[in-house]
């Protein structure tokens, strides 16, 4: 598999870069999170046999209210999450989401402690 560098590590311009492999650092593992809580599990970036994805929950409508949100969240952190190969789930602790104001903010927790958060702006 080919990784594509789309979050950067500092602020700034985004410039993709395409690798041919990669380490498994938080950032890229949170990049892959990213790819799989927004694609759809049965015909996107994986195909996975259930649950859902924000991406499918969203679809059309409008964002909810924090608390739903909040709901739509935790199972598609967790889907997103079991859509990664083995070798990468082994490396995470936990992967949440939670909405303030209908803005999401993404927390990552690696086996090692690695804490790495991210922000999805509606």
């Amino acid at each position: 598999m080919f990784d594509m560098c789309i979050i950067p590590s500092t602020s700034g311009l985004v410039n993709f870069e395409l690798y041919g492999g990669s380490d498994d650092t938080g950032l890229m593992l949170l990049q892959r999170l990213y790819v799989m809580l927004l694609s759809d599990p049965q015909t996107g970036y994986r195909n996975s046999d259930g649950g859902q994805t924000l991406l499918k929950f969203l679809d059309g409508g409008n964002i909810p209210v924090d608390s739903i949100m909040d709901t739509y969240l935790a199972l598609g952190c967790a889907t997103a999450v079991s859509m990664l190969e083995e070798s990468d789930r082994k490396l995470i602790k936990s992967f949440t989401g939670k909405s303030v104001n209908g803005i999401i903010t993404c927390t990552l927790v690696l086996q090692d402690g690695t804490t790495i958060q991210g922000q999805l702006n509606g």
